[in-house]
């Protein structure tokens, strides 16, 4: 006789960078085994994979999970902990200066009041009068590039998430990473300053948590930020 089927509720929520509804579901005990084990490991590019498997398993809604950004990922993946274990989230501070005082704090972290902010919907970059290039947010797949040991691999990262060049006559979309690396080697300090600002402006998942220590009084806060700082939240 089979067993019976368990009801699993779903919820909806929007990508950051696109602004497109998702339907998901809460993770189950299979994919927290997935969690669990990599936030054992601690290894960030384990923890991108455990984030990347939960998700693809979890969202109901079709869409390719590796082309989205990586503040994306952190995000969806933090709405999916909130439907899954609790929007509330509890943990223990001590200060995080030189102090006397010891005492740790119990603060509150709501999912709800984290947010992505500072999101560039147009990506064309302008680096002549004439000559623009269209870029786009690096996925999580691309910042594991960077990981590597390869000189050029921050290089290769901006190559790669340019998606086209254009000029006041044609639109050249028809190139290869190598191809890509080359061209930027032609430009001036200038004009490619003008790309790298882009990405040194890659939003971010943060949250800025303040309390007042109840032992010394003394106002103490800290900044979430990114993948492994959200990945102890579980």
């Amino acid at each position: 006789m089979a067993l019976p089927v368990m009801a699993v509720p779903t919820f909806k929520t929007k990508i950051p960078s696109t602004g497109k509804q998702i339907e998901f579901r809460p993770f189950l005990v299979k994919e927290e085994k997935i969690l669990l084990m990599a936030m054992e490991g601690g290894d960030s590019a384990e923890m991108s994979s455990a984030m990347t498997r939960i998700l693809q398993e979890c969202i109901l809604t079709k869409i390719d999970i590796d082309s989205l950004a990586t503040f994306d990922v952190e995000y969806l993946f933090l709405q999916l902990r909130g439907k899954s274990v609790g929007e509330v989230i509890e943990i223990t501070v001590g200060h995080t200066g030189e102090t006397e005082c010891h005492h740790r704090t119990p603060i509150k972290i709501n999912i709800d009041d984290i947010k992505v902010d500072g999101i560039r919907k147009d990506k064309n970059i302008k680096i002549t009068n004439e000559i623009g290039v269209k870029v786009r947010y690096p996925s999580m797949q691309d910042a594991l590039s960077l990981s590597t040991e390869e000189e050029d691999a921050p290089m290769r990262l901006i190559a790669s998430c340019i998606e086209v060049v254009y000029d006041q006559e044609n639109v050249y979309d028809d190139f290869t990473v190598e191809e890509m690396v080359d061209w930027l080697g032609t430009l001036n300090k200038k004009q490619f300053d003008a790309i790298v600002e882009f990405f040194n402006g890659i939003p971010k998942l943060t949250h800025k948590v303040e309390w007042v220590c109840p032992e010394c009084k003394q106002k103490d806060s800290f900044v979430l930020e990114g993948m492994a700082d959200f990945f102890i939240l579980h």
